[in-house]
C-alpha cells in the first residue's frame, strides 16, 4: 500500500446493494464539498463484502450518479490511487492479517457460542427486560473446552476483548461532545463464524489504510462510531475526526430511506431535474450559509462549505422547494447547457416536420421556459406547437363552446389574423383591442376564446407571442377547427 499525503482525506463508502438515493448522495456531497473546500482528497470506496447482495449494476449506478452530478473522486474505482485497493472484496487477506494480530496480542478471542445459544441468552435478557449482552463465557475457556468444541465441528467467531473503563468520548464536529458508557458495549464480533468480517471491523481498517482524517456520515451511524474507535485503538491506528449529519425526513416527518420515498439520483435525472439544482438542494439539507441565501452554484458551495454550519436538527426533503430550485436553474442555464436537453426531449417526443425545424423549436421552448420546473415538462408545455391536431382540455372546450357570441368572435379574429401586417405580437394585440372595441366587447372576450381555439388550453404563454411562433396559417387552421367544434356543440 502506497504512502498517502497528510492533507484532508474523506471517503464516501456505499455498498453496491441498491441504487444511489438522495440520502446517500447528501453524504457523498458533504464529503466532496469538505474535501474541495480544504484542498483535500475525496475517495470513493466500495463496501462490497456482501457477495449475495452486491451487484455490478448497482456499482455502475453509483458511479454514473456521482459523475452525472459532477462529483468527481480523486481516488477509487476507475482512477486508482496510492491507497489501493478501494474494494473491500479485494482486502480479505488484509482483514485476516488484522484479525490474527489482535488474537496474537490477546486483544481478541475466539467465541464458540452457537447461534441457538446466543438467541437463548437474548430471549432471557428480554424476559428480564435487560439489554442483550454477550456474557463473555468464551473468555475463560480452557484448552480442553476449546478442543471439545472444535471436535464438535463448531466454527468460532472472533470477538474484540473489552475492558471496563471510563466512558468513550467523541468530540463530534456536528453534535458536539457525545459520551458512550463502557457498559453499553459487550465483547462485539469482529469476524463471524462463517469467516466473514463485520462492517465495524473492516471499515475501521479501511479508514486507517486510506489515511482518512474525517469521517462524515449520517447520524444513523452514530451507534457504530464507538465500535470503530475501539477497533482503531486496538489496532494502534489513529482515530479520525467524526461528523454525523442530521437525518433527512419526508414531509410526513418519517425518516427518508430507500423504502420510504427516497428517490434515486438517476430517477431524478429521468424526471427532468438538473445536477446543479440537486446539489444546491441537498447541500441545504443540514447546512446553511446564512438566513437568507439559498441559491449556490457548485463552485460557490465549495468556497463556502464549512462543517461548523451543519446543524444537528433533522432536515426535511421538500419536493416543492426542489422543483422551485430546478425551475430557477432551467431558466438560468437555458441559453447554454440546458437548451440542448430541452430540444432533445422535444425532438424525441414529436416526430413531425415542425419538431425538425430548429428555429421553430427554439422559439417554442423560449415561450414556455418561464413555467418549467423540470425539463420533462417541456414536452406537454409545447405539445400544441407540434401536433397537427391539438388535444383539447375538456374545460377549455366547454368554455369555448359556451362563450357568448363565440361564432362572431371567431369570425372577427380570423379576419384580423388574415390581414395582420406585420404578423407580430405588438400588431396582433393592437388589432385585437381595436376589434373588440368595434364589436362592443371586452378585450378578454377576444383573447380567451382565441387562446382556447389555437392551443386547446385554459392557460399558457403570452397569446400574441405564441401566435407569432405558430404563424398565420396554423392559427387560421385551428380557428377553423374551433368553429367546427362550436357548431358540433
Amino acid at each position: 500500500m502506497g504512502e498517502v499525503s497528510g492533507k484532508v482525506r474523506v471517503r464516501f463508502a456505499p455498498s453496491p446493494t441498491g441504487t444511489l438515493h438522495v440520502g446517500g448522495v447528501r453524504t457523498a456531497l458533504f464529503n466532496w464539498l469538505f474535501a474541495r473546500h480544504n484542498g483535500g482528497v475525496f475517495i470513493l470506496r466500495i463496501d462490497d463484502t456482501d457477495p449475495v447482495r452486491s451487484k455490478p449494476e448497482h456499482l455502475a449506478n453509483i458511479k454514473e450518479s456521482l459523475r452525472w452530478l459532477g462529483m468527481d473522486w480523486d481516488e477509487g474505482p476507475d482512477v486508482g490511487g496510492p491507497a489501493a485497493p478501494y474494494f473491500q472484496s479485494e482486502k480479505l487477506g488484509r482483514y485476516a492479517e488484522a484479525t490474527e494480530k489482535l488474537l496474537a496480542e490477546g486483544k481478541a478471542f475466539h467465541c464458540y457460542c452457537t447461534a441457538e445459544e446466543l438467541e437463548a441468552k437474548r430471549q432471557q435478557a428480554a424476559r428480564l427486560k435487560a439489554a442483550p449482552r454477550y456474557d463473555g463465557r468464551c473468555l475463560t475457556l480452557t484448552a480442553a473446552e476449546r478442543d471439545a468444541f472444535v471436535r464438535e465441528g463448531r466454527k468460532p467467531a472472533v470477538r474484540l476483548r473489552l475492558e471496563e473503563g471510563p466512558p468513550l468520548v467523541l468530540e463530534d464536529l456536528v453534535r458536539g461532545r457525545v459520551e458512550f458508557p463502557r457498559e453499553m458495549f459487550d465483547h462485539f464480533i469482529l469476524v463471524r463464524s462463517d469467516g466473514k468480517p463485520v462492517y465495524n471491523f473492516v471499515s475501521a481498517i479501511d479508514d486507517a489504510d486510506h489515511g482518512i482524517t474525517h469521517v462524515i456520515r449520517g447520524d444513523d451511524h452514530l451507534s457504530n462510531t464507538p465500535k470503530h474507535m475501539l477497533v482503531a485503538s486496538a489496532l494502534g491506528f489513529p482515530v479520525p475526526r467524526y461528523a454525523h449529519l442530521p437525518q433527512i425526513l419526508g414531509l410526513d416527518r418519517a425518516r427518508l430511506s430507500k423504502r420510504h420515498g427516497a428517490p434515486g439520483v438517476l430517477e431524478l435525472r429521468d424526471e427532468g431535474f438538473l445536477p446543479s439544482a440537486i446539489i444546491n438542494f441537498l447541500a441545504l439539507l443540514g447546512w446553511s450559509y446564512n438566513d437568507h441565501d439559498e441559491l449556490f452554484s457548485p463552485t460557490e458551495l465549495m468556497e463556502k462549505f464549512d462543517l461548523g454550519r451543519v446543524g444537528s436538527a433533522p432536515a426535511v426533503f421538500d419536493e416543492k422547494k426542489l422543483l422551485w430550485m430546478n425551475g430557477h436553474y432551467i431558466r438560468q442555464g437555458s441559453a447554454g447547457a440546458i437548451y440542448p436537453e430541452l430540444e432533445r426531449r422535444v425532438r424525441e417526443a414529436f416526430d413531425t416536420p415542425a419538431a425538425r425545424d430548429q428555429a421553430y423549436v427554439a422559439a417554442a421552448i423560449r415561450l414556455v421556459l418561464e413555467g418549467l420546473k423540470t425539463t420533462t415538462e417541456v414536452v406537454p408545455a409545447t405539445e400544441f406547437f407540434f401536433r397537427d391536431e391539438i388535444a383539447w382540455e375538456e374545460e377549455a372546450k366547454k368554455k369555448l363552446v359556451g362563450w357568448p357570441g363565440v361564432a362572431g368572435i371567431l369570425a372577427g379574429v380570423k379576419a384580423i389574423i388574415a390581414g395582420a401586417e406585420p404578423f407580430t405580437p405588438e400588431r396582433l394585440e393592437a388589432l385585437f383591442r381595436e376589434g373588440a372595441d368595434k364589436a362592443g366587447l371586452k378585450f378578454k372576450d377576444y383573447v380567451h376564446p382565441t387562446r382556447f381555439a389555437v392551443t386547446g388550453r385554459m392557460a399558457g404563454p403570452s397569446l400574441f407571442h405564441l401566435m407569432e411562433v405558430l404563424g398565420r396559417d396554423r392559427c387560421l387552421g385551428r380557428l377553423a377547427a374551433a368553429e367546427a367544434a362550436v357548431k358540433a356543440g
